[in-house]
């Protein structure tokens, strides 16, 4: 039981003992004396898909919290061996929150591959849909489907028989090609997952999911159970970081950022997806963070946007009320009216501004709209892309 695990974090500690030197504190102790590290409540085992062309491995933690009501909510994350153990702690680090309900508990799989195997060509294959593809790329893709079948198919029942799970709150993170794969997944099986998160999706790969997602939304029926998306890029997955710039191979590399317009990419797919019926959406662009740098708070962000419980939708003022308020407090009410979904924020915001029109001089709205947006710039917000007029 978490050999792997423990042989991962052993390194890790073996590397930074190395960069101490010697003269420094303690002699560390002998090899005899030291031990591998353990993760309560953590597993981790190898699984054949039912086609029996395909293996897994598998890493799950199981909260030491009785489990709730319904049973637990379920985080699964790709790129397992690597992004597991992230995961892990930013859920539990949730669950610890004064402000977060006390019965929070949260199981966590990981979909990693065994030892000895690629995980760059495995991945590439198993979360590319068929009909991807760029000259960059030479590892083999197109086996989404059959991926997502071993998850629907084998992993979840087996998941099931570890503990006792909520099968309506169940999500799944992926990043880069993992990104990609959660967006196909949504097309292909919508109601797989209530929450998916696509960080980094490389839908410059395979533009084709965009046509997959718009199909899904106009067949999408208003009775449809409620789905949250979220999708997160760097701000330097589109514009060169200042470490881009400097770069030998600057100039090739701010070409591929351009090419693969990663945050317009990611932005536009959101704005599509919040058309839909029963389907909340989002964009979050994540400040100062490139490709692989954004990987731990796009994780943190998924944690936070699955399982912390819905914000409260506040009254919408009376115009009178609302321009008695101090600049602080209108301020505050629109950021919390700004992390609402779209399908509850929108109509929100058309109400207030009837209300504002109606109850208020042009000259006393406009001096709002002035103070939205000088506070927003000394505060370094801004407003949705779709807000009221939207």
């Amino acid at each position: 039981m978490q050999r792997t695990v423990a042989r991962v974090l052993a390194a890790m500690l073996a590397f930074a003992a190395t960069a101490v030197p010697a003269a420094q504190g303690p002699a560390p102790p002998s090899p005899a004396s030291a031990s591998a590290i353990s993760i309560p409540g953590t597993q981790q085992f190898d699984i054949a898909s039912s086609s029996g062309k395909r293996s897994y491995r598998i890493f799950v933690s199981v909260p030491a919290k009785a489990a709730p009501e319904h049973g637990y909510p379920v985080l699964y994350v790709l790129d397992g061996n690597v992004m597991f153990l992230t995961a892990l702690e930013a859920v539990r680090a949730l669950e610890r929150r004064p402000d977060m309900p006390k019965d929070l508990a949260t199981v966590v799989v990981g979909i990693g591959y065994p030892d000895g195997v690629d995980a760059g060509v495995e991945r590439t294959l198993d979360y590319t849909p068929a009909g991807g593809g760029n000259p960059q790329i030479r590892n083999p893709g197109g086996g989404a489907d059959a991926f997502l079948a071993f998850v629907e198919d084998d992993l979840k029942p087996r998941i099931a028989g570890i503990a006792r799970i909520d099968r309506t709150r169940q999500g799944i993170f992926g990043h880069s090609f993992g990104g990609l794969f959660v967006l196909h997944s949504l097309a292909a099986r919508p109601d797989a997952f209530r929450v998916r998160v696509a960080a980094s999706p490389s839908i410059w790969f395979a533009p084709k999911v965009r046509d997959e997602l718009s199909a899904m939304v106009a067949k999408r029926k208003a009775d449809a159970p409620l789905t949250a998306v979220l999708l997160t890029a760097g701000e330097f997955e589109q514009i060169p970081s200042p470490q881009t710039r400097v770069h030998p191979n600057a100039e090739r590399l701010v070409g591929v950022l351009a090419e693969r317009r990663q945050v317009d990419n990611a932005r536009s797919v959101a704005e599509l997806l919040a058309k839909a019926p029963n389907l909340d959406a989002r964009f979050d662009e994540i400040a100062g963070e490139d490709h692989g740098t954004v990987i731990p708070a796009a994780i943190s962000r998924a944690v936070w946007f699955m399982l912390a419980p819905a914000l409260p939708v506040p009254a919408v003022p009376a115009a009178k009320d609302y321009l008695a308020m101090t600049p602080a407090q209108r301020y505050d009410l629109r950021l919390r009216v700004r992390d609402l979904p779209d399908r509850v924020r929108v109509p929100w915001l058309k109400e207030l501004k009837k209300s504002l029109q109606d109850g208020l001089s042009p000259d006393e709205v406009q001096r709002l709209h002035d103070e939205r947006n000088e506070m927003d710039a000394k505060n370094g917000t801004k407003p949705h892309a779709i807000n009221a007029d939207g």
